[in-house]
């Protein structure tokens, strides 16, 4: 057995110092870092390595203490805000609040999400003050399972900041948009498209109609129709779904980019429903032609991706903000989901733009989350276990700070430690507790995998605004 070597008389003449100088309210804490510091030395077990990154960490007691992180992100293009459990109330509260200060002190306008565009530009009419509705009445429009990823207290006040933001911008500014990237909306996009293309070309909608009638056939059952064109491919409904999304981007619709900016929207809108239909389609097809769900992924990251950069044409390249699953935002390629293959966003982006993102990833040790039991189960609310000894989040839980932000670009052998493969944990809208090892763990290099984490050590659950 390993013995602390004795205190030092230096030792206690700083602690006999803490406690003659500073104020009581600040004893406590003073003596608990000094205390935490003569540990990390006298334990040689812990390593220098460790105790050099647990010196690294700047720990979150008041939103100022996010001014470090914001210097640095505020400086890229594109910010990416990963949580590692969809349902934790924490993450949704301080995503926002640094998603509020790179909006206010760094000039982002506009914030991308993992939500379904039809429903996400609900919420954008309301922040641009286009609906004379209730906040409350907007959030209705999540109706799609999983409703409550976006239909929550936390995203309700936050709609409401940005409403009330956006009306105190000056003529001539941006004000912020909020934007959807995801994919499942393939019936509704096919509605709104045709329904738009009724207020400028009947002959136009009713081409439309016949395109997309092609999923008829299959009762517009997708895994039907995925099924159907892997055993005949003369049934692939791509042909006429890329058709009728070239006709936006050919503009054999009439384009509207010197029209009235209302106009402009609207088309814009309609092209980015056109474009979900051509993707939805093409995630099917991939899908049973594989037989994997690495080609269904990859297809989906890659058309958050694409929508991403129609939104950047379309607002003229904004800073972004950009909030998903961890598994969506860290890079792909420090984790296990390289060995088959498997891309995501952040992978992508990087590519894409070079020296222009920062992303952070948030972890957490335990607590409670929001989560269904399967695929279209009602939520509820799980306890979330402990880490796993062999995670990140574990080390760092035994640091005992409830909350602090780690950058993770730091000296060499600080970096090299933190590039040790270990488990993550990646809870979205499903959560197997029985099964955590096998559905919820990966390998990761942390380091490779983002920028920075803000890790909180317990979490609670996100607060839901109905029943379901």
């Amino acid at each position: 057995m390993i013995y602390p070597r004795p205190r030092s008389f230096t030792t206690y003449f700083i602690f006999f110092l803490a406690f003659l100088w500073v104020p009581v309210r600040h004893i406590d804490t003073i003596y608990a870092e000094l205390f935490e510091a003569h540990m990390c030395q006298s334990h040689v077990e812990l390593g220098a390595q460790v105790c050099d990154v647990r010196n690294s960490i700047i720990s979150v007691n008041h939103p100022d203490d996010y001014t470090p992180l914001l210097t640095t992100a505020g400086t890229a293009r594109f910010v990416l805000i990963g949580d590692s459990t969809h349902g934790s109330h924490e993450f949704y509260l301080e995503r926002i609040n640094i998603s509020k200060r790179l909006i206010t002190e760094h000039n982002f306008t506009l914030i991308a999400i993992e939500g379904n565009w039809p429903h996400v530009n609900r919420l954008n009419q309301y922040i641009q003050s286009r609906v004379s509705i209730t906040a409350m009445q907007v959030m209705e429009s999540f109706t799609q399972y999983p409703d409550w990823l976006w239909n929550n207290k936390e995203m309700l006040d936050f709609i409401q900041w940005l409403r009330e933001h956006n009306r105190h911008i000056e003529e001539g500014d941006h004000t912020v948009s909020l934007y959807g990237m995801d994919i499942f909306s393939l019936n509704q996009s096919r509605e709104l498209v045709v329904e738009y293309l009724k207020t400028i070309s009947i002959a136009a909608a009713k081409i439309a109609e016949q395109r997309y009638a092609c999923f008829s056939a299959f009762d517009d059952d997708m895994d039907h129709y995925g099924q159907a064109v892997n055993n005949d491919p003369s049934h692939s409904c791509e042909s006429t779904v890329t058709q009728q999304y070239r006709d936006f981007i050919d503009c054999r619709i009439p384009c509207s980019d010197f029209g009235s900016p209302r106009n402009r929207e609207a088309f814009f809108h309609a092209q980015q429903n056109a474009l979900i239909v051509k993707n939805t389609e093409q995630k099917f097809r991939a899908f049973y032609r594989t037989e994997s769900e690495v080609s269904s992924w990859n297809v989906r990251d890659q058309h958050m991706q694409e929508s991403l950069n129609v939104q950047q044409q379309y607002l003229n390249n904004p800073k972004t903000i950009i909030w998903a699953h961890s598994s969506h935002l860290g890079n792909a390629r420090a984790t296990d989901m390289a060995i088959d293959g498997q891309l995501n966003m952040g992978q992508l982006l990087r590519l894409q733009y070079p020296n222009q993102v920062f992303s952070l990833g948030m972890l957490t040790y335990a607590g409670h989350v929001v989560a269904s039991d399967n695929w279209g189960a009602p939520a509820k609310v799980h306890v979330l276990l402990p880490a796993h000894p062999e995670s990140n989040a574990a080390l760092f839980h035994q640091w005992s700070v409830p909350r602090f932000v780690l950058f993770l670009q730091q000296p060499f052998h600080i970096t090299q430690w933190l590039n040790v493969s270990r488990l993550q944990r990646h809870v979205g809208v499903i959560y197997l507790p029985e099964d955590e090892m096998n559905a919820h763990y990966s390998h990761t290099r942390l380091a490779d995998q983002f920028d920075a984490i803000l890790f909180i050590d317990d979490t609670t659950a996100l607060v839901l605004l109905s029943t379901h």
